[in-house]
């Protein structure tokens, strides 16, 4: 089991390890690439897979299941060279399941190539991966979620077991990738999948009786040599017309569980239970279905009764869901006769930002379904309620910042406070284990970014300085061009002790800088 990346070089000779290690630092040291919220509330990930066929839809399929322990294997596609997961001889992500007080017990093999044929931010990918689980209230160190010290070069493995707290909230998360310079270029490859912690049930009854549905949301690249590419734009249809600030042409489309624009068995009438992880490295999806409103009981993992029991759900028309966010909502099936779609709308991402246009995600049409698989999970505990006092959010979220964060931008790279992160630096900030904080996020730049901090959720109650009618609990949020975001950081819980990272979730600008370190002690 290798636990570091410099523990992992020794198998080299010492004079081979001290050169590939520099050398790798360096590297990850000096990205220098120029780069041209809102709350509104594969694998060979782009290789051939049922329901990428432009001519005809497929029914969406669901993603293998399992529990601990397992073995994940990064491969790459011999032909293409992009990079994915393989899982019990498939190219198919699994969804991780535990239980709050449970073990994620895996092995994960980096089968990758020694010479990849893929560009990273620097140049040629190195093929270096480990992974992250993301949103989950679990220790930064190794064997856990560390992202710094664990890292498997081609050949080499790293055995994880995370433990899950007994209090985690239960709900949608997921892992991918996290291998800095390497990370945006693995994402768009398709190397994540979701995690379910059990007990959503316990919060939300009505869902033990309706079908389960894990909708993973990945990109689908469309080369300007692509013969395909205008057939495939068309067939998500994509307007003519630009979207937002941006006039480029876009590059991308979403795949729903590897498939474009699948049907989505449901009845005439049907409720179902939908979890959606927004996977992309920086697409946003502001997610609609045509039948009515989507009824949200859970943002980024967390259900809405969590920390207010008489909050169970929420209704919305539509809701924004950032690169690395989910949703949890209950759908309904359209009127007998009628179409439906769920598809995302047009999000402009500013001046400076990517092309985001609406698209048709998937279609819901009644067919045939097969034997009902539901939400229910054994054994199923009390709701934990961790409503917090009045006067202690207040008082927080009217003093000053503990801390401000200032995301800039320039032709050199992407920075935090006027810093690129380097894998070597020490840590930005640090916080006592313990304690709520105010933390101000800001804007300095002409596109969104969304904010992510590992191992911890925050209360979203301010934007550009205005105090929110209905804050929400997220790990990731938008923070407005040239604008701002205002949080209280919950960092009481005992067992995140160690150094772990905040950064931008757009992969892109993580891996040219926008990322720092915090000490939790």
């Amino acid at each position: 089991m290798f636990t570091s990346f410099e523990r992992a070089l020794g198998s080299l000779g010492e004079m081979d390890a001290n050169r590939l290690f520099f050398d790798n630092y360096k590297r990850l040291l000096k990205r220098s690439v120029p780069f041209g919220l809102l709350l509104g509330l594969q694998l060979h990930a782009q290789s051939p897979v049922p329901g990428t066929d432009v001519s005809r839809p497929s029914l969406l399929s669901d993603p293998p299941e399992t529990r601990s322990p397992f073995v994940l294997r990064a491969i790459n596609d011999p032909d293409t060279g992009k990079a994915g997961f393989s899982f019990a001889g498939q190219e198919d992500p699994p969804v991780i399941r535990a239980r709050p007080g449970e073990d994620i017990r895996l092995t994960y093999i980096n089968g990758m190539s020694t010479h990849s044929q893929e560009k990273c931010v620097d140049g040629p990918c190195m093929n270096m991966t480990n992974l992250h689980f993301h949103g989950l209230h679990v220790s930064p160190n190794a064997p856990q979620d560390d992202v710094i010290t664990m890292m498997a070069m081609p050949g080499q493995s790293l055995r994880y077991v995370v433990n899950i707290p007994l209090d985690q909230p239960p709900g949608l998360y997921w892992y991918h990738t996290h291998p800095h310079g390497e990370s945006y270029r693995q994402s768009l490859d398709g190397m994540s999948g979701a995690i379910v912690i059990d007990g959503m049930e316990s919060y939300i009854p009505e869902i033990k009786h309706v079908r389960e549905r894990i909708l993973v949301l990945r990109d689908k690249a469309l080369e300007e040599n692509d013969s395909t590419a205008p057939a495939l734009r068309s067939r998500v249809q994509i307007p003519s017309t630009s979207c937002g600030a941006s006039t480029e042409k876009p590059e991308r489309i979403f795949t729903v569980n590897g498939a474009i624009r699948p049907q989505i068995a449901i009845g005439p009438g049907e409720r179902q239970f939908w979890r959606i992880v927004n996977a992309s490295p920086d697409l946003y999806a502001d997610l609609q279905v045509d039948t009515g409103q989507l009824e949200i009981v859970a943002l980024d993992g967390m259900p809405l009764a969590f920390h207010d029991p008489k909050h169970r759900t929420d209704f919305a028309d539509h809701i924004l869901v950032p690169p690395a966010g989910r949703v949890e909502a209950i759908v309904t099936g359209p009127k007998p006769g009628e179409h439906a779609s769920l598809r995302t709308r047009c999000f402009d991402t500013g001046p400076d930002g990517d092309p985001n246009p609406a698209m048709v995600l998937a279609d819901m049409v009644d067919l045939a379904q097969p034997t009902l698989a539901t939400a229910a999970s054994e054994d199923t505990q009390p709701p934990i309620h961790k409503p917090l006092s009045p006067k202690l959010i207040a008082r927080i979220e009217n003093r000053a910042p503990d801390f401000v964060v200032t995301f800039t931008e320039d032709k050199k790279g992407f920075y935090i406070n006027g810093k690129k992160y380097g894998p070597m630096d020490a840590p930005m900030t640090s916080v006592a284990v313990g304690t709520y904080r105010h933390w101000k996020v800001v804007n300095n730049t002409r596109e969104v970014h969304p904010f992510h901090i590992h191992q911890v959720h925050f209360l979203v109650y301010a934007q550009n300085g205005e105090h929110l009618a209905h804050p929400v609990w997220l790990d990731t949020v938008n923070v407005p061009v040239n604008g701002s975001v205002d949080l209280m950081m919950d960092f009481t819980d005992p067992i995140i002790r160690g150094v772990s990272l905040f950064h931008c979730h757009l992969l892109s600008h993580e891996d040219k800088g926008m990322m720092a370190k915090i000490l939790f002690k």
